[in-house]
């Protein structure tokens, strides 16, 4: 297993939301978030819409301070030696923010001197990433030119500028083409190969597949899973697989047979016009069932595909559990407080006879006291 170059453990931060200059609530972004980059690998940092892959980020760049946990670097905390740990990140953030009126050189010299580089070193590595992200033919043309590929290339050069140890990126191929998409996927596998580790958050999961050994889903700040792709993907087709038939002589009869076995269920029906296309999730070992259940039925099965399992399904399949468990808890928490307000008002029932059979006691006595 490779060394461990980022770290995060019980990474905590919450958003104050605040009203006339008063906190009125709190939304937790980061619920104690853990997980951990080897040197070398390109992580797919994944999760859907609020999950919170972006203050994530903003926390590993420094751009955020969590309010609690540790983010470490090659071993050393962040917070506790800030400049040097920064020069070990390089940035790509979603929205590229460049100056306009500078031509890619001064733009480079601008940047570069965040990191105390001299000009003559600028020049060398600004050279070279110019040439290698295919920005050399427009050396004088100025940033407002450049069409939006080419400032995202441009800002993937200053964040490579200083050599750093990883590389951050947030959403890389947002708006880019497809052109702009592949080309960008073979420049972060060269550079891969060179010992750059790379930390890649995306929303296009057919990307991350095709590029990441490694990824992380996150939901509602916490992570769910984490490991390489191919051990995530193997332990979903374990659960269940979807199977592909194309067939003939498929009624309800044979529906009926089929989803009997609380194991099987039919996803999709697709009538072909001389054949009908059935979509199943099952587990493998079912496959000889089915079939055999299909042919005595007379049914005739003329192809049987399974589908392979992509990172979608497994970012689909994780993210419907914990939706699944945050109903049952949302359930059981409704159902304790329903118990605690019953148990109130048996309370409040129960005070409301012993006030009452005290008034009763003492109207009795009163009318004992008048009779003597």
């Amino acid at each position: 297993m490779a060394a461990t170059l980022l770290e995060l453990n019980d990474v905590q931060k919450d958003y104050r939301i605040r009203s006339y200059g008063r906190v009125i609530r709190t939304h937790k972004a980061l619920d104690n978030l853990s997980f951990k980059v080897g040197k070398g690998e390109i992580f797919g940092f994944l999760g859907p819409n609020g999950a919170g892959k972006t203050t994530t980020i903003k926390c590993i760049t420094g751009i955020l301070r969590c309010d609690s946990g540790t983010i470490l670097i090659d071993g050393k905390n962040i917070e506790q030696n800030d400049f040097e740990n920064k020069n070990k990140i390089g940035f790509l953030p979603e929205q590229v923010g460049l100056y306009g009126n500078l031509t890619p050189i001064q733009t480079l010299k601008y940047y570069g001197g965040f990191y105390s580089l001299s000009d003559s070193t600028i020049q060398e590595r600004g050279s070279k990433l110019l040439e290698l992200l295919g920005l050399d033919n427009s050396l004088g043309k100025t940033v407002d030119e450049f069409s939006l590929g080419m400032k995202k290339r441009l800002a993937l050069a200053t964040a490579l500028l200083h050599q750093p140890e990883i590389l951050v990126l947030d959403e890389p191929t947002s708006g880019l083409d497809p052109r702009g998409v592949k080309a960008l996927r073979k420049l972060l596998l060269d550079l891969n190969k060179k010992g750059l580790t790379i930390l890649l958050s995306s929303h296009i999961l057919s990307e991350v597949q095709e590029i990441c050994t490694d990824v992380g889903i996150i939901n509602n700040g916490k992570m769910v899973t984490q490991g390489p792709i191919s051990e995530i993907i193997l332990a979903v087709e374990k659960t269940a697989i979807k199977l592909s038939l194309r067939v003939n002589n498929f009624t309800e009869k044979e529906e009926k047979i089929l989803t009997k076995n609380n194991k099987i269920k039919i996803i999709n029906k697709k009538d072909l016009g001389k054949h009908k296309m059935i979509l199943l999730e099952l587990k493998e070992d079912l496959i000889p069932w089915v079939t055999n259940k299909l042919v005595s039925n007379g049914t005739q099965i003329y192809s049987i595909e399974p589908h392979t399992t992509t990172l979608e399904d497994v970012f689909l399949s994780k993210i419907k559990d914990l939706e699944k468990e945050n109903q049952q808890l949302k359930k059981i928490n409704k159902e304790n407080k329903t118990n605690n307000t019953d148990e109130k008002n048996v309370t409040n029932v129960t005070n409301v006879y012993n006030i009452s059979d005290s008034v009763i006691n003492r109207s009795n006595l009163g009318k004992e006291d008048d009779k003597k």
